[in-house]
Parts: structure tokens; sequence; C-alpha cells
């Protein structure tokens, strides 16, 4: 599924796409340690995180990650937002928590339901 596809049926608002809205999201991955999220990232992969930091754009960069979904609504800072653009990576919001954001997520690319939040 395409990542703009994903974004509107999880009801996720859009910061900015950059170069990746249509790109195809084939894995999802949560997690909230940036470890975790660097060993996991792929170029298919949309990483889903409580951490709002301009380490994340770096992690995407590094491992050609095509989008960033950001959790409870949160409003990424202006440094999160420039880095970004600079490399082309989506940053999208959830307004749900881990849980219900990826449960949604899942709907949509493996459940063939439209499960906004």
């Amino acid at each position: 599924m395409k990542l703009k596809e994903l974004a509107e049926k999880i009801g996720a608002r859009v910061v900015q796409y950059g170069k990746s809205a249509g790109i195809e999201i084939k894995r999802v991955y949560a997690g909230d340690k940036m470890s975790d999220l660097l060993s996991e990232a792929t170029e298919e992969t949309l990483l889903v995180t409580n951490l709002a930091n301009t380490q994340l754009v770096r992690v995407a960069e590094l491992m050609d990650v095509p989008g960033i979904c950001l959790l409870n609504d949160v409003v990424p800072g202006p440094e999160l937002v420039r880095s970004s653009i600079e490399h082309g990576t989506a940053i999208i919001v959830s307004k749900s928590g881990m849980f219900e954001t990826c449960g949604c997520m899942y709907q949509c690319l493996y459940g063939g339901g439209n499960s906004g939040s």
C-alpha cells in the first residue's frame, strides 16, 4: 500500500510527504528505542514511534526509510520538520497511541479492512 493511502486510511495528519507519498509500504515497525528502530529499518518500512527528535530523520536517511509516523497527535518540532524536508522523509502524525495506530495499520495492510482512528 502506498504511504499516502495508508496515512489517509488511518486518519493521520500529514506534516510532509517529501519524496515518499508514492512509496510502497510493506512493513511497519513500532518502537521507542533508537537502536531498535535502526536495526529494523528498511526502504519499505514505516517507522512508528513516540520519539520526536531529529535523530529519527538520521535513522531514516541512513536506512532509506520512506517515512515516520508519530503518535498521540504530537506536533513535531521545527528541527525535525526541517530535517525531514531536507532528506525527503515523510512525517505523518496519528491522533492515537501506539496500540491503536498499529492495529489500524495492520488492518489496512493485511486485513483488508478500513479502520480509521
